[in-house]
């Protein structure tokens, strides 16, 4: 009786598994994205073979500023579940001028074709390798500085992007509570 009880439960738990929909759809950037929730202007999809299609191929998509064309995602491109800043960590300080490696977390890994692109106060980083997860910033001056990283598809497409993540330069002073000096008391 209780293996009967096990199958069932195993046979219900799968037909309620293969019974949850996905909904797919674009965002204004291009991006392509998938949830369990239908949001305005997704498109549900059929999970059921390995090659994922929509139910309703002939659906409207969803009106974007970006041209039909490119709104096609790679097919052999797995979306990112995560392109952050590892390190430094997010509000770190750093005492004194000093190199500061960046660190990145980007999964899955970095895909053929596609780029990262690491900002720091609004600008690019130059020397930074396209591919690289990592890399070190020479001489680092005092300051507060923002890094955003995101990844990049062969046509300039923002696949991801992370938040921001802030880090600060300080620099010693020569003056020090303990040696106040003297006054006319």
């Amino acid at each position: 009786m209780r293996k009967l009880i096990s199958v069932l439960l195993l046979v219900c738990g799968a037909a309620a598994l293969q019974a949850a929909q996905t909904w797919r759809w674009v965002d204004a950037n291009g991006v392509v994205h998938y949830s369990d929730v239908p949001v305005p202007g997704a498109e549900p999809m059929d999970l059921g073979s390995r090659v994922v299609t929509p139910k309703n191929p002939d659906a409207p998509r969803p009106v974007t500023n970006v041209p039909q064309a490119s709104q096609a995602a790679e097919p052999s491109a797995r979306p990112y579940a995560r392109c952050v800043v590892s390190a430094p960590a997010n509000e770190q300080n750093f005492q004194g001028v000093q190199a500061i490696t960046v660190s990145l977390d980007i999964l899955p890994a970095l895909q053929a074709g596609h780029r990262v692109e690491v900002v720091m106060n609004g600008q690019a980083i130059s020397g930074w390798p396209t591919d690289a997860s990592s890399y070190t910033l020479p001489e680092v001056y005092r300051g507060s500085y923002i890094l955003n990283v995101r990844v990049l598809d062969a046509l300039g497409r923002q696949l991801c992007a992370g938040a921001p993540s802030s880090f600060h330069v300080r620099q010693a002073t020569l003056y020090s509570p303990a040696r106040r000096p003297a006054t006319g008391r």
